[in-house]
């Protein structure tokens, strides 16, 4: 008995020291991410690594940095490329649009987490409520709590929060917040300091939910903590030593090696020679002669690698990369199949987005009904979200061509292109006027405008 209780403690132990290690990893990894996109690429500690810093921390060159992370992070996150349209169902009001217009840094920070949210793997959506006003706030550093034995579904959230001064001697502690359903206050992790908000003094949720979201990037299936864009960053390495090898490869080479034969070594030692291309440079001795090494640096080569590896990171985020700058612009259908990959990977995005939508309402209108904020937002209304289709340019031609093809087919009239402001009285009296200006006015027409100013009515017809 005593050597299982032991071999149980041992397991525990070691399972809880993995879980340690896995845990620091991932926020190694997760620092690492927000590094590249926020353009900290330039840190010692990942330019040491590529042999670029000298003992004496210095570099033959600028170091050079290409932020292709944010680049292609913020080229596939399209779902609120556009603000998607929200309406409550069965609710005469528009009560929500009404916040949302309230509120227009909302759909922004919305933007901003879907970016972070694809960058990361995951994020905590989280709006506040002070001083008469809302702020959002995206999470990226938190802590997931769970019950036993259910490790993929949390039930409560921490994150740090640098700046509680409940007391002077805590100034310097790393205080986190805790939210469940149930509770709210701060601790610090390792220790026994807690602390409560004064307006909360009772440790308990107010709201009666976590008041925030946790957007995901997909579903958990085998494990809760998700990767983000890991190959992205690895990519966004490469080229970046690519890149800086590239600049000293010209830099260095950029003039060629001269070397000198048939000269004593002690005939010159102490003597100051100048080299170079606009120097000339007199040999005494008969025998002696001066050449070139010849060069031969593979810079075209390397410019091939790099945008072999820039077209690799694309076609695994489903970008379409083109490097011609010649001939005519694409059209729209072109540009549609040549990012069908794209599309089809937005509507995965939008699936999970209507759900966080959903979610947020629901955290927003427990909290709008707690301050008793106006407008008021129904808590058991339903959300339905319509989220704007990605619009590819197209050429005139295009254009003109689906025109008359609508207007040939009936589905649409001349009116239906003309001025959105007008009535439908005034774009056809305008047609008129055009149509007589442009000397095309028909003699049934002519009468008809006729008629109409002695009083007599008939039906819009084009």
């Amino acid at each position: 008995m005593l050597f299982r209780d032991l071999s149980e403690q041992i397991i525990k132990e070691s399972i809880a020291q993995e879980r340690d290690a896995v845990k620091e990893q991932y926020h190694n990894l997760s620092e690492k991410l927000l590094d590249f996109y926020e353009d900290r690429q330039m840190q010692d500690k990942y330019l040491t690594d590529y042999g670029f810093k000298k003992k004496d921390k210095t570099t033959d060159l600028p170091i050079s940095s290409y932020n292709i992370t944010r680049k292609v992070i913020d080229k596939i996150s399209l779902v609120y490329k556009n603000a998607p349209e929200r309406m409550l169902k069965d609710q005469e009001d528009d009560a929500y649009n009404q916040w949302v217009s309230d509120n227009p840094k909302f759909n922004l920070a919305m933007k901003k987490a879907e970016r972070y949210k694809n960058l990361l793997g995951k994020i905590l959506f989280r709006p506040h409520y002070k001083d008469d006003k809302w702020v959002f706030f995206i999470e990226t550093m938190y802590e997931a709590h769970f019950l036993e034995g259910d490790p993929l579904n949390p039930v409560a959230y921490s994150y740090p929060k640098k700046q509680i001064l409940s007391s002077p001697e805590n100034v310097n502690d790393d205080w986190w917040v805790f939210w469940s359903d149930e509770f709210y206050f701060f601790y610090i992790p390792g220790t026994k300091k807690v602390s409560y908000d004064p307006n909360y003094p009772d440790g308990v949720n107010p709201f009666g939910i976590i008041p925030f979201v946790e957007l995901r990037d997909d579903f958990p299936v085998n494990q809760y903590d998700c990767s983000g864009a890991v190959s992205l960053i690895s990519a966004n390495e490469n080229i970046n030593i690519a890149m800086n090898d590239l600049n000293l490869m010209i830099h260095f080479q950029a003039f060629d090696q001269q070397v000198v034969k048939g000269v004593n070594p002690s005939d010159i030692k102490g003597k100051t020679l100048e080299t170079g291309p606009n120097k000339l440079l007199v040999l005494g001795t008969p025998d002696a002669d001066l050449s070139l090494l010849g060069y031969n640096p593979k810079i075209m080569e390397c410019i091939e690698a790099i945008k072999f590896n820039i077209q690799t990171i694309g076609w695994t985020y489903n970008l379409s990369i083109n490097w011609s700058v010649e001939g005519n612009p694409a059209s729209g259908f072109s540009l549609m199949v040549q990012n069908i990959d794209l599309i089809e990977a937005r509507e995965d995005d939008v699936e999970i987005a209507e759900i966080g939508e959903k979610e947020i309402y629901n955290v927003l209108s427990k909290m709008v009904s707690f301050h008793s904020i106006q407008p008021k937002l129904p808590e058991d209304a339903v959300l339905l979200v319509n989220f704007a289709d990605i619009d590819f340019p197209v050429n005139q031609k295009e254009q003109l061509d689906e025109r008359d093809w609508y207007i040939s087919h009936n589905i649409k009239t001349p009116l239906d292109y003309m001025d959105a402001d007008l009535d439908e009285a005034e774009k056809l009296a305008k047609f008129y006027e055009n149509k007589k200006l442009n000397g095309s006015l028909t003699a049934a027409e002519e009468t008809r405008l006729n008629l109409e100013d002695q009083g007599v009515e008939f039906e819009p017809n084009v």
